[in-house]
């Protein structure tokens, strides 16, 4: 039976209540004491499966073949996809009575065409999967975290729980990277199976069946059995997720969905009146100019912070080293960033996630031997740790009823996919222009500039919405009564 909600309105105090009179469930799921470790899980697989796989991507696509244009292509393939497609599948998810569905379609598309990169070496089929998987991966990781934050019953714990994908990613690294190395060793020792003539015959054919599939996905290929193997638990804890809303009622039966045409007029009426209210809502204007900048800043930084190592005598270890300084240093501030985002508030998080890539900028131009970026690759953990779920928050917190999934999209779309997308085209011509040193100088000038900008902006607006986000309809409400 659908859920009948009845209001109870107090004239003195002019608010509102509201009771669920047919729900059996009285107690909430997101108060289960189970779903902070479901979260937890979640996180840890879902990023170790994506750091079994995408940092050894362009050595991959190398190990093929393929040169530098090639695999440049290749890797702006995913965020320029993202950017074009993110918001579409948010609408799709935010107007969908179950947002699991959209997940798991997107979630096993892209898996399957991730995979079968891995069966062919001509460019035209790789563009061709990476672009099918680009597509139906773009919403999967914002509905991943609208799934965790719609389960948090405090939403500034969202940095604690992302710490576990932060960690997750650090372990898939350097896992594949362990296994990559002893896979090799196997090679050179590939023969039978030694088993014991005790096993059943059953047991040794299947023990030696297994051992030359494992010999057939050494190398680089085991970067994907690594992905699909991570990529299991990972599905099934969506899954218990799914059962959990399921039981407390949220998602509706087969039988009242056949009904609900109705409902889907109302959601595309109300998504078309989110959008007219997000568009004219300057705060929220502004911080997704702001996401947007500073994905422009990581895009020149990301891909070029590596080259200006090489440029000072880098080799494979000052890098390997930098990585683990930015990992180490990021987990820790995903811990701290609710209380950081409480006391200092959201702009203020966000202008000094910017200065840090002014800092980041001009320590990579100045530096002259390789570890004296280790300052900036921590600044690097520190400034994503904090600015991503500062973002996630707050766009979670002012998005319109029925669009949070939308809003988080846009959040990854502006960062990962325009911002990092133009920051490597732009990082690139100007690199090839006046040289790597300059290119960083440049880049602090006007991440600097803009920072100013929006501090004076800051300054004298006195209502602004960073300071206490609240959902952006409440706001034009609040205006049009007074």
């Amino acid at each position: 039976m659908p859920h009948h909600k009845t209001e109870q309105k107090n004239s003195k105090q002019g608010k509102v209540s509201t009771t669920n009179v047919s729900s059996p469930h009285p107690k909430r799921i997101r108060d289960n004491p189970n779903i902070p470790m479901l979260i937890r899980v979640l996180f840890l697989t879902y990023y170790a499966s994506l750091g079994a796989l995408m940092p050894y991507l362009p050595v991959y696509y190398h190990s093929l073949g393929h040169g530098g244009l090639i695999i440049g292509l290749l890797g702006a393939v995913k965020p320029l996809t993202t950017f074009l497609v993110a918001p579409f599948w948010g609408i799709i998810s935010d107007q969908s009575s179950n947002k699991f569905k959209a997940l798991y379609a997107t979630f096993l598309v892209s898996l399957a065409g991730q995979l079968l990169v891995a069966f062919r070496t001509d460019v035209p089929f790789l563009m061709t999967m990476v672009f099918i998987t680009a597509f139906f991966n773009a919403p999967v990781k914002s509905l991943i975290d609208s799934i965790v934050l719609d389960h948090l019953k405090d939403k500034s714990h969202y940095g604690k729980m992302r710490l576990w994908g932060q960690l997750g990613f650090g372990l898939g690294s350097s896992g594949v990277g362990i296994l990559l190395s002893k896979s090799r060793g196997a090679v050179q020792d590939y023969g039978e199976l030694d088993i014991s003539e005790h096993w059943p015959t059953a047991a040794r054919i299947t023990a030696q069946t297994l051992y030359k599939l494992w010999m057939n996905i050494t190398g680089y290929r085991l970067l994907f059995f690594a992905y699909a193997a991570l990529s299991i638990p990972c599905f099934l804890a969506l899954k218990t997720f799914e059962e959990l809303d399921r039981a407390e009622g949220k998602i509706k039966k087969i039988k009242e969905e056949k009904n609900e045409d109705k409902g889907k007029r109302e959601d595309s009426t109300r998504t078309l009146q989110g959008f007219q209210l997000l568009f004219k809502n300057a705060d929220a204007l502004l911080f997704f100019f702001l996401v947007f900048v500073v994905g422009t800043s990581s895009g020149v930084i990301e891909n070029f912070a590596y080259v200006r190592m090489r440029e000072v005598g880098g080799t494979g270890k000052a890098m390997g080293l930098s990585r683990l300084v930015s990992s180490a240093a990021g987990a820790p501030m995903f811990w701290f960033s609710g209380p950081l985002l409480q006391k200092l508030g959201a702009d203020r998080v966000l202008i000094l996630s910017l200065l840090s890539y002014v800092i980041r900028f001009l320590i990579y131009a100045c530096m002259r031997n390789p570890y004296h970026g280790l300052p900036a690759e921590a600044l690097r953990g520190i400034t994503f740790a904090a600015f991503w779920s500062t973002g996630t928050i707050y766009a979670h917190r002012i998005s319109p009823d029925g669009m949070s999934t939308t809003m988080l999209m846009f959040l990854n779309a502006m960062y990962g996919g325009l911002g990092q997308s133009l920051g490597a085209i732009i990082g690139g011509k100007l690199q090839s222009t006046f040289g790597t040193v300059k290119t960083f100088i440049y880049s602090a000038i006007f991440d600097f500039i803009f920072v100013i900008c929006v501090s004076i902006y800051f300054l004298f607006r006195k209502n602004s919405n960073f300071k206490n986000p609240q959902p952006i309809q409440a706001i034009s409400a609040s205006l049009k009564q007074s």
